[in-house]
């Protein structure tokens, strides 16, 4: 009986994803921008049904503006209790992009002098503890200002008392800062609440009726504020999670002590109405906007990729600032390219989905371009060069959009912006000092290397957009930057003597003709249009792509996709599929540690330790310095081990991350966390006093470790 109404839920689930509610409008179209999105809303709608199957969400509710055209539509349940259907106009908990809110009321109140960006936070919250360095309003908006994130989510991330401001600011006003204001990124709700109550201080309203009047009204944001559990809010939905691969309403939480860091509910509608004042410079200065989708640097001269209260990061050569939100009952997504009338919002009442897929892949339909495409390179030399390539297309091209022009035209600048490329995006480079010269690579785009990177691009994108005009330069958003770059070349070809310290060398050049060669004939129909999910026969794909790929240098890279259709068979128990993909993905990828490093971790989650330990030092021996085998990737596979109580795998994983890195303060600190979690003292002990001697400054583990002493005794 229990089996029958399974199937008749899954069946009744999926006859009413086909069944949701939309609506669009559209204006008078420009006559260079078609409106006529049919046909790829219909193809988007398809992909949303089998997707959310797949992911098990109930609902989702997705908006779209591109120039004069909106559209917005929901998807599955809001209520599956009820069988309520969600709608464009479902109330979600907007999580983080509340932080958008909050830094545009604050920069509001800048622009009207009641609040200095450099002024100490306590100028505007006196009674917020000073602490061992100044906290200053600049830092606060770019999560510099080393205020702690969560500390212990145990406790704080299930609060159900509702809370004022003080009493929120309470909760961590006596935490020591994470590191000096400015040393350091460390993303922090807390730190988006002091914001709150500077708003209050310097506004004399409070943060709800501020936002309420000064952004939510303006914008004809009628469905939007403060979230409240006791109020009657229109087209509520409800929170949902899952537990052992299976649907369960989430846990009651008053999100009022994350009030303007994570506290707003809302709907994709008055997102997109919230996109499009962005778009057309409501609510603050032209000057300000700017200031605001500038990327923060630490002191160290690397960019954080976060202005101010937005994420910054070019998206294939587009300018695109975005945000997202994750908290319990719901999952967020806001995208915003700025200079092309475009936005993507995304909600869904699935705590943890993914909702970036389904972003992307209406970018992609609207846009008509492959926004997730990423190319391999056979050779781990050729691999950082190519990576660097794109770096150069990506981020010169964004910036040429959103500054109208190239980032200098200073020829001295441009010049050693040349030579710095040429340096070090090299082969023998690489082959002499692997780690150092990647070192280099990395920095390319950062203010420590003067943005050499950038201003190559951007200069580049000047060029071509001079020879070929503005309709073929937005083509490379499409054709990618390998042809971004040959075509470069061409033009240079023709170039004076006088001009040759803005080309590349011999061997650069030649390698890129390569790679377009290569390119022209992998990337052909059928792999343009290969959408590889978890129902993909790999029986027939892997045969087809050995095929396509065989003696070819460089090729499309789809182990992400590849390994999140594994993953999906590794949560259905369905061993055989996952590693069947899996190891697919390693013998199409041979010489990337990604796929290595997730099939360790699919045998880690299936109990194969030695395996496990055997393919993460692979991996790791592949490149040390890869990101699948970094500090922050153990973390996240630790944080997935964890939330399945995967005890023996996540000691099995903490062991290994501390072989490869031995002096990680964190980590040791990590392995302490958990010894203290089972009630091993010694070996707790023994990590935390090694995480103090890595780094004295670690005040929690020296706590933690007097606790410990103090119950010793009694």
């Amino acid at each position: 009986m229990k089996k029958q109404f399974q199937v008749f839920f899954i069946v009744f689930f999926l006859i009413f994803l086909s069944q949701s509610s939309a609506f669009l409008w559209s204006k008078t179209p420009t006559p260079s921008e078609p409106s006529d999105y049919s046909h790829a809303l219909k193809e988007f709608e398809k992909y949303v049904n089998k997707q959310m199957a797949l992911d098990k969400a109930p609902a989702l509710s997705i908006g779209l503006l591109k120039d004069d055209f909106i559209w917005a539509k929901g998807f599955g349940f809001s209520d599956l209790e009820n069988m309520i259907s969600a709608k464009p106009e479902s109330s979600y908990r907007l999580a983080s992009i509340t932080k958008t809110i909050t830094a545009i009321a604050v920069l509001q109140l800048v622009e009207q002098g009641k609040i200095d960006l450099d002024a100490e936070v306590q100028t505007y919250v006196p009674y917020f503890p000073r602490k061992k360095w100044p906290v200053t309003i600049r830092y606060l908006l770019g999560h510099l200002a080393g205020i702690s994130h969560y500390k212990n989510y145990d406790v704080e991330g299930h609060i159900k008392k509702h809370k004022n401001t003080k009493e929120a600011l309470a909760i961590f006003k006596d935490f020591d800062l994470v590191a000096e204001p400015g040393t350091k990124y460390n993303y922090s709700s807390y730190g988006f609440n002091l914001l709150g109550a500077v708003i209050e201080g310097a506004s004399g309203e409070s943060y709800g009726d501020y936002i309420k009047k000064h952004i939510f009204e303006p914008l004809g944001m009628t469905n939007s504020r403060l979230d409240d559990p006791v109020e009657l809010i229109p087209n509520r939905v409800r929170g949902y999670r899952l537990i052992n691969n299976q649907i369960k309403n989430s846990e009651y939480v008053d999100v009022s002590s994350r009030f303007a860091g994570g506290g707003t509910r809302s709907t994709v509608v008055d997102l997109i109405k919230f996109a499009q004042g962005i778009i057309g410079g409501k609510l603050l200065s032209r000057g300000t906007w700017r200031q605001m989708f500038t990327s923060m640097a630490a002191r160290n001269g690397y960019f954080t990729d976060y202005g101010m209260g937005w994420v910054v990061r070019p998206w294939k050569g587009h300018f695109q600032i975005s945000h997202s939100g994750s908290q319990p009952e719901t999952r967020t997504l806001l995208f915003i390219f700025p200079t092309e009338n475009f936005a993507i919002a995304a909600a869904s009442n699935l705590e943890g989905l993914d909702l970036f897929p389904y972003a992307q892949k209406l970018a992609e339909l609207i846009l008509e371009e492959d926004l997730g495409l990423i190319a391999y390179v056979n050779k781990k030399e050729g691999q950082v060069i190519y990576d660097a390539c794109a770096r150069v297309f990506s981020y010169g091209m964004s910036q040429f959009d959103w500054n109208n022009g190239p980032i200098t035209k200073d020829e001295k600048e441009l010049s050693e912006a040349f030579s710095y490329l040429n340096t070090y995006v090299n082969s023998n480079a690489l082959k002499k000092d692997f780690k150092g010269t990647k070192g280099k690579i990395e920095a390319g785009r950062h203010p420590v290397s003067k943005q050499a990177f950038t201003k190559v691009g951007s200069f580049m994108t000047s060029t071509l957009n001079d020879a070929y005009g503005p309709d073929a330069l937005k083509s490379y958003h499409k054709k990618g930057p390998i042809y971004f770059f040959t075509d470069y070349l061409q033009i240079t070809r023709k170039w004076p003597s006088k001009k040759k310290q803005f080309t590349f060398t011999i061997p650069f050049n030649r390698l890129v003709s390569s790679w377009e060669k290569d390119w022209e004939r992998v990337y052909t129909d059928s792999i343009q249009r290969l959408e590889i999910s978890p129902h993909t026969n790999f029986e027939e794909l892997g045969p087809h792509l050995k095929k396509s790929f065989s003696g070819i240098n460089i090729y499309p890279d789809f182990s992400q996709d590849m390994t999140r259709a594994a993953w999906y068979h590794l949560n259905e128990k369905n061993f055989s599929a996952t590693f069947k993909i899996l190891n697919l993905c390693v013998e199409l990828y041979p010489a990337s540690p990604f796929p290595l490093t997730q099939l360790a971790t699919a045998y880690l989650w299936t109990r194969n330790i030695p395996k496990a330990k055997e393919l993460y030092k692979k991996a790791f021996a592949m490149d040390p310095w890869h990101s699948s085998v970094s500090v922050k990737a153990f973390e996240s596979v630790a944080r997935k081990l964890d939330s399945e109580s995967k005890i023996e795998e996540l000691f099995a994983l903490g062991e290994i991350a501390l072989e490869f890195y031995p002096n990680n303060a964190d980590l040791h600190k990590g392995a302490g966390d958990m010894f203290l979690k089972i009630g091993k003292i010694e070996e707790a002990i023994k990590h935390y006093k090694r995480a103090l001697e890595l780094n004295p400054k670690l005040k929690d583990v020296q706590k933690i470790l007097e606790k410990i002493e103090k119950e010793q005794k009694q």
